[in-house]
């Protein structure tokens, strides 16, 4: 059981720090600072492959504790702190509560950075779309001797 805190307390410490990462790269994504927010992406890419690694013994220990209590096959941090004593039973319980409400704050801070991204994205299809439609130097007299400009690209449209 002390094996699962530890490795359960590990994991909401590396969400503690992936949180810290997304709010790092909501800040460069406001303030527009690419250098920042390539930090905090590749130091996000780490995160994510230390917390494979503590997925992988966490569900090792699960599997050991399963084996050494003859439990079912679908053991959870639940039914664990059901079978462990009153004191390990509270770690654990505080543990998963830390970790269910930190995951919480990382949806909701993934999904706000992620409607950043989209809109910067448009402002800069906006402005694209802007550039390629500076007015030529075609001047034409429509019917009643009015003048018409026509709009000619000046650039070529990347969008995907």
């Amino acid at each position: 059981m002390d094996k699962l805190i530890s490795v359960i307390g590990e994991e909401a410490e590396l969400f503690e720090e992936f949180l810290q990462l997304l709010e790092q790269q909501q800040k460069a994504l406001i303030n527009n600072d690419a250098e920042n927010l390539k930090n905090a992406t590749g130091q996000l890419h780490n995160v994510v492959a230390r917390s494979q690694q503590l997925e992988k013994d966490r569900a090792d220990v699960v599997e050991e504790i399963r084996l050494l209590n003859g439990a079912e096959d679908d053991l959870n941090v639940s039914k664990i702190c059901d079978m462990a004593d009153s004191q390990r039973s509270v770690q654990l319980r505080n543990l998963r509560e830390t970790i269910l409400n930190l995951y919480g704050s990382i949806e909701e801070t993934r999904m706000r950075n992620g409607l950043l991204v989209e809109q910067s994205l448009e402002q800069i299809r906006n402005t694209i779309e802007i550039m390629g439609r500076i007015p030529a130097r075609k001047d034409t007299y429509k019917k009643q001797g009015g003048v018409s400009r026509e709009y000619v690209p000046l650039g070529v449209d990347r969008r995907v």
